[in-house]
């Protein structure tokens, strides 16, 4: 990456007093303070477009941000092999909470209660990991991210094989509590991990991947669930993804380094080696201490409407578009189609993954893309919100729940086929909205990723914890294709305020009352 230096008096706009590309409110405050100290020196760095870099990278060589030709630490195969640990244990949580899905009918039987019954231990687990996040996302911003990687995901692994040799019901839903609260702490800060690593512009296509790993952890597990419950049994459909993740907390232990990097100007910088990012010799930054407020500081950001009304949209997508179909599909499917395990673990694993992997193929890259075009026009000004322009594309999530309403209501007619592409493109408008919602979220306001990535975690997990309640109910009083019916319209009513943001969101992040957060602004 080309990273050419120019004077900050460059890049201001003559008749404003804002420099010019630059969202983050640690870059505009380090250079509002070096210019009243008189510091002209200050370069900023440009991108291979001769584009202000967002953020603005250190002088230091350990600083995540660097490009390869100044970077002791952090190549780009390196950061990229980063990225994809990081992608992978958001992956493992539901993943391994997933497996089990289409063993609900033997599980049933294992334990004497109903299909219905036997989902409440998926709701047990969605709970807890939107919860425990909460608590999480606080100790990753003093203590690092790679310490909570790696109890977060060994602790996923032991309650896993727990609850593979559980002999009574209440054994099996204490595990899946436990286990929520270790997997889901991936799934809090990843985002952040994300933003550690990459500039804004690059931000769309990375953390696309974060996020189609992301999505598809619950959709590939019923294609192994499913084939691991009828030749096995239900038990090794917990106990596989506690190996899995054992042997990912081996890799991690040994290959993922520290990300967390304080921008904090300061004369007694110690540059740090690779070796100590794996020996947690930089995972505290030293001048930060844990206060019970920042328990608080998720919460905090529901304030701004550039989260909540993601956050609020974000929830009936995940909801909606993967949920939907893990809990209700593996008695429907069994009911209407008289499908096996196995065959039921198909279903609700490939049509999925397809539709997902289209989605992102027309998303990330593609709102960098936008950015990058909206910064052209606009003197190199990057505009978060020129991102929701692919959003379009996510109304094909109630499109695609309509149709499996309507296949599974006339199951004596319509072919599973039209089911299972109803799915597909469901999950083709629920990956292009994931993707969106998470990078634009984390492009308003950077330093405070982790409470954003925890707050849309929270908001997804609450959410879609209720399906599985109601779902069923209310499709066989009133019909599937009514009841998905309205799921899908609930869906594109919460899409609505999103293309308010996409006019106004700017003008609103620049007024008294959404004045950015002050915590966190130095990472």
């Amino acid at each position: 990456m080309d990273t050419t230096e120019i004077k900050p008096e460059a890049a201001y706009h003559e008749d404003v007093n804002t420099p010019v590309g630059l969202e983050d409110p640690t870059d505009v405050e380090i250079i509002k303070q070096e210019q009243l100290q008189g510091e002209s020196t200050l370069d900023l760095k440009l991108d291979k477009h001769g584009l202000p870099l967002v953020p603005q990278p250190t002088s230091h060589k350990d600083d995540p941000l660097l490009c390869f030709d100044l970077a002791k630490n952090w190549s780009p195969a390196l950061k990229l092999m980063v990225a994809l640990q990081v992608s992978w244990l958001a992956c493992l949580g539901p993943m391994g909470s997933a497996v089990v899905n289409p063993a609900f009918v033997p599980l049933s039987k294992a334990f004497h209660i109903t299909t219905v019954q036997a989902s409440y231990e998926l709701t047990v687990y969605i709970v807890c990991a939107g919860i425990g996040p909460l608590f999480v996302a606080p100790l990753s911003n003093v203590y690092g991210r790679r310490p909570i990687y790696l109890l977060g995901n060994l602790l996923a692994a032991v309650t896993n094989v727990i609850a593979g040799n559980c002999t009574t019901w209440t054994g099996i839903l204490v595990t899946r509590a436990f286990n929520g609260f270790g997997a889901g702490a991936p799934l809090a800060i990843g985002a952040a991990t994300i933003c550690d690593l990459y500039y804004m512009h690059e931000r769309g296509f990375y953390m696309g991947i974060f996020t189609v790993f992301l999505t598809n952890g619950a959709h590939v597990a019923p294609l192994i669930g499913g084939f691991v419950a009828q030749n096995l049994n239900w038990r090794w459909c917990f106990t596989v993804p506690g190996y899995i993740q054992f042997g990912t907390f081996v890799i991690t232990l040994f290959c993922l380094p520290e990300t967390l990097y304080s921008r904090k100007p300061s004369a007694a910088h110690r540059e740090h080696s690779y070796l100590d990012l794996l020996l947690f010799k930089r995972s505290r930054l030293g001048d930060r201490k844990l206060h019970a407020n920042d328990f608080l500081k998720p919460l905090y950001m529901l304030k701004y409407v550039s989260i909540t009304i993601p956050g609020l949209y974000y929830m009936t997508c995940f909801g909606y578009g993967s949920v939907l179909f893990a809990t209700t599909g593996s008695s429907l499917f069994a009911e209407f189609y008289h499908f096996d395990t196995a065959q039921t673990g198909l279903l609700l694993s490939i049509p999925l993954i397809i539709g997902c992997l289209i989605g992102e193929a027309n998303a990330g890259w593609f709102t960098d893309y936008m950015v990058y075009r909206y910064a052209k026009r606009h003197d190199g000004h990057r505009k978060p919100e020129s991102r929701l322009n692919a959003l379009w594309l996510a109304l094909a999530l109630p499109v695609g729940v309509i149709i499996e309403g309507v296949c599974l209501t006339h199951y004596r007619t319509a072919s599973w086929v039209g089911t299972a592409f109803g799915m597909g493109i469901a999950c083709f408008g629920l990956q292009v909205a994931t993707t969106v919602t998470y990078t634009y979220c984390t492009d308003c306001y950077k330093p405070q990723s982790s409470e954003i990535s925890c707050l849309l975690n929270v908001f997804r997990q609450v959410f879609s914890m209720i399906i599985s309640f109601y779902a069923i109910p209310l499709g066989a009083k009133i019909k599937y294709e009514y009841a998905w019916l309205i799921f899908a319209l609930i869906n594109v009513a919460f899409l609505i305020p999103m293309f308010a943001v996409r006019i106004y969101g700017s003008k609103w992040r620049s007024s008294l009352w959404q004045t950015p957060p002050q915590f966190h602004n130095d990472i």
